[in-house]
């Protein structure tokens, strides 16, 4: 009898011990966060993301606690922020429910990749350094020789930090993506002048640098797709300040035109070595269904679009029209 009712009052102790703690780790999870924002890398175990939350909660009690929440130990890879007073148990609810900061950066169509990368550099929202030259060029898939145009303009949404390579790769990759589906969907005039999706690049690198009107770039890739098949020179003015480079002042005259550089269309035959400019989607698909209608020539009308011709003849008088004012 008497050891029963040792065991019973064994039994009552430690209902009452185990009762006391977990009010006594509610009550701590109750308790503001020790910080006001945290970052959670990919594989961070539960254990290391509470000690930043709470200190006192780390080792044994942090144990306990996810024995009593195990809900809370699938914490999922963000930056979190936190509003005053928010409880240790929510922002850790939070986190489990991925509920991170959405980072948002946006890739500009028609930049360089040097922009590009100056561009990184100035911006706090990544960590560590832009890659060096050689880092760069180990970063990108075969098939890509150089880094001008090899990352697509587009935004991207993010939760988790990132590096400036890890961003780097992240674009570069959404552009093979999105560069092999519109190979794979160019049209038989396209597979005629173009032997590979690098060429296929290098041509919406030019067309996205000749007009910024969406409309019109099936209708420029076009012209630039019937002057390849009729064996003519593209004689398009971005490709000859691309390779003008720092020396382009902002006026291009006869003798540039005339200068033999690698991207002078006026002088070489067929596409420049490399791409000319970061692209974007409507561009790639613009080069690889074109609109084909005969037409070889287009003028800006000083509106911000073009006028385009079928003849030498037409393309002179439009040139008169509309940059010559005759």
């Amino acid at each position: 009898m008497r050891l029963i009712r040792s065991l019973i009052g064994i039994g009552v102790l430690c209902t009452a011990l185990v009762i006391g703690l977990r009010i006594y780790l509610d009550d701590q999870l109750a308790k503001p966060v020790a910080v006001t924002t945290v970052d959670v890398p990919m594989g961070t175990p539960a254990q290391a993301v509470l000690k930043i939350l709470a200190p006192e909660l780390s080792g044994v009690l942090g144990s306990l606690i996810f024995r009593l929440h195990p809900e809370l130990t699938g914490l999922q890879a963000g930056r979190y922020a936190f509003v005053a007073d928010l409880t240790v148990f929510d922002a850790l609810n939070a986190i489990a429910a991925g509920d991170a900061i959405q980072n948002r950066w946006t890739i500009p169509e028609g930049i360089r990749s040097r922009d590009l990368l100056s561009r990184l550099a100035e911006d706090s929202l990544f960590v560590e350094s832009v890659p060096d030259a050689e880092a760069l060029t180990d970063l990108l898939d075969t098939g890509f020789p150089h880094p001008e145009g090899a990352f697509l303009a587009e935004t991207y949404v993010w939760k988790q930090q990132l590096s400036r390579r890890e961003f780097l790769e992240l674009a570069h990759q959404a552009l093979r993506v999105e560069l092999d589906t519109a190979w794979a969907n160019r049209t038989a005039a396209v597979s005629e002048v173009l032997q590979s999706p690098y060429e296929l690049l290098i041509l919406a690198s030019i067309v996205e640098k000749e007009t910024a009107v969406a409309a019109e770039r099936p209708r420029i890739a076009g012209v630039f797709i019937e002057r390849l098949r009729r064996g003519m020179r593209l004689q398009t003015d971005p490709t000859v300040i691309y390779g003008l480079g720092e020396r382009f002042d902002g006026n291009l005259t006869r003798r540039h035109l005339r200068e033999q550089t690698p991207y002078n269309t006026y002088r070489i035959a067929g596409l420049p070595p490399t791409p000319i400019a970061i692209v974007g989607p409507d561009a790639l698909h613009a080069v690889a269904a074109p609109l084909i209608t005969g037409e070889l020539y287009f003028v800006a009308d000083g509106q911000g679009a073009h006028v385009f011709s079928k003849t030498l003849d037409e393309h002179n008088a439009n040139v008169r029209r509309y940059q010559l004012k005759r």
